[in-house]
């Protein structure tokens, strides 16, 4: 399994904590945000993983190299980190469509049980799946069709009408992945819809027909953090553990 972790954005909501670093180096209970991300997946013998760097990304290069010099990183740049967001950042990735994606994003951070019920899960292309709580206007929703399958999702839906929060924690097939290559290609090269996220593809993909399912991580923690109140939220969760 390829794995792709995007790490590129300025995260300027949480200035001043980013002018001298990228969000995922910022430390929760005692560990930054990406290499407790790394950490886990290597864990469980994902060593092969592609970073897509951009802002202070000198800095995530030499962070991984010093704490993991023993995992097969390949590093990619998006040098339009202020001008793009993640669907640029992913199209620059280059995913192989000859085995499955485990795309995550750097600013998440989450127990074990998420990573382990994601990667266990039987659907060739899921989505993890936030199902409690109250949801926000900022939040990536998501709304289910028949059998529990994907039929809509982005920060535009109304609250009322959706199943729950992505996380940003993805595993796509092979098909899905060369299915989603030329539509990023068309959507930021053709249409130049630079700034927006990758989500909005995989809309269009599933639209077309494929079938994306969720893994329910109701019960466990996982949170994203783009402001203090998150990263705040977020040391309380996992202090201790």
């Amino acid at each position: 399994m390829q794995v792709v972790l995007l790490a590129a954005g300025q995260a300027t909501r949480l200035r001043p904590l980013t002018d001298d670093r990228p969000k995922c180096l910022l430390e929760v209970a005692g560990r930054s945000i990406l290499s407790r991300s790394v950490g886990q997946l290597v864990a469980r013998g994902l060593e092969r993983i592609t970073i897509v760097d951009g802002y202070r990304g000198d800095m995530i290069r030499a962070a991984l190299a010093t704490g993991f010099p023993t995992v097969d990183f390949r590093f990619v740049r998006n040098e339009d980190y202020a001008t793009t967001n993640n669907a640029w950042s992913l199209m620059l990735a280059g995913c192989s469509p000859d085995e499955p994606l485990l795309l995550l994003d750097s600013d998440i951070v989450f127990e074990d049980a998420v990573l382990d019920l994601v990667l266990a899960h039987p659907a060739p292309d899921r989505l993890a799946l936030r199902t409690e709580g109250e949801i926000g206007d900022e939040e990536m929703k998501v709304r289910l069709g028949p059998g529990g399958r994907v039929v809509d999702l982005g920060k535009g839906l109304a609250p009322a009408t959706a199943a729950g929060e992505s996380v940003g924690i993805e595993v796509f097939s092979g098909g899905f992945v060369a299915a989603l290559a030329p539509v990023l290609h068309r959507r930021l090269l053709v249409e130049q819809c630079l700034n927006e996220y990758y989500e909005d593809a995989f809309l269009e993909v599933i639209k077309a027909g494929w079938p994306v399912e969720i893994v329910d991580i109701a019960g466990l923690s996982c949170l994203e953090i783009d402001t203090a109140a998150d990263l705040a939220a977020a040391q309380q969760e996992f202090a201790g553990r």
